[in-house]
């Protein structure tokens, strides 16, 4: 099954925003406490967060965990190559 297509906006927008401020998947991972293979998997769309684990991401990136589920050209271009 492939994934949803809120996963692969969250996958391209996290990617995104944390390499817009130079962080590394093992800063994030320290920042929010997530294990930093759980956070290269959220960036592949391996993973089906919970809402707690996006607010932790968010928080490390300094953006509002809504930004990280938006629909942004690029996410659209990724969840329709992902079907």
């Amino acid at each position: 099954m492939a994934p949803s297509a809120e996963r692969d906006y969250l996958a391209t927008n996290l990617k995104r925003a944390r390499q817009l401020r130079g962080l590394t998947q093992d800063d994030i991972a320290a920042l929010s406490g997530v294990n930093r293979a759980y956070v290269s998997d959220m960036e592949r769309g391996k993973r089906n967060i919970g809402i707690d684990c996006v607010g932790r991401i968010a928080a490390a990136l300094d953006v509002p965990a809504a930004s990280l589920l938006l629909p942004t050209e690029k996410a659209r271009v990724r969840a329709r190559n992902s079907k």
